[in-house]
C-alpha cells in the first residue's frame, strides 16, 4: 500500500480489450482522482446506497475535478465492455478503467483478500489523488464494503494541491 507522499506502485489498467494504460500514463497530462467501486450494475442511486450512489456522486461533482484540472476515474474489477455499459447508462462523462489484473487495487490498499463472504479476491472502495509525478496526495479506503468515499474530501485535497503549484 502506498503511503501519502510517497510515489505510488506502478500499476496498469484496462480502457478496452487490448489497451492497456500504466498508472504512469494516467498521471501524464493531469492529476487524477481515482475513486474504486466493488461491482457495476449494483446499489441505488436514489437511495444513496451501493456503486451506483458513488459512481454517480462523483460524476455530479465532475465539474469541479475539471476546473481543477484534474482527471476522474472509476475503477472496478469488471470488464472494459461491462464498464462501458454501465456508464453509458448512468450517463456518466468521465473514464471508467477495468483492475483486471488487481494492479491498482494492491497498489492502493483496496485489495481484500475475500469479500462479501463470496468472492476472492475483492477490492473494496476507495478514493485516491495521484499528482502528475506519481506522488499519492490523498487516500481515503472504505472501513467496509457499505462505507461510500467521500467525493468532498478528494475536491479539498485538489484545491490544496492547485494552490501549491
Amino acid at each position: 500500500m502506498t503511503e501519502i507522499g510517497s510515489k505510488v506502485e506502478p500499476f496498469r489498467v484496462v480502457r478496452k480489450v487490448g489497451e492497456l494504460v500504466s498508472s504512469d500514463e494516467l498521471v501524464a497530462q493531469s492529476t487524477v482522482a481515482l475513486h474504486f467501486f466493488p461491482f457495476a450494475f449494483t446499489g441505488n442511486f436514489a437511495q444513496g446506497s451501493g456503486c451506483e450512489a458513488q459512481v454517480c456522486g462523483f460524476g455530479a461533482r465532475l465539474e469541479e475535478f475539471d476546473e481543477l484540472g484534474v482527471r476522474l476515474v472509476a475503477v472496478s474489477h469488471d470488464s472494459p465492455q461491462v464498464l462501458h455499459a454501465w456508464r453509458e447508462q448512468l450517463g456518466q462523462r468521465y473514464e471508467f478503467l477495468s483492475d483486471w489484473e488487481w494492479q491498482a487495487a494492491r497498489a492502493l490498499g483496496v485489495l481484500m483478500e475475500e469479500g462479501l463472504e463470496t468472492f476472492r479476491p475483492l477490492n473494496t472502495r476507495g478514493a485516491f489523488l495521484i499528482d502528475r509525478e506519481g506522488v499519492l496526495r490523498y487516500s481515503f479506503v472504505s472501513q467496509s464494503i457499505d462505507q461510500l468515499p467521500p467525493v468532498a474530501p478528494v475536491l479539498e485535497a485538489a484545491r490544496a494541491l492547485a494552490e501549491a503549484h
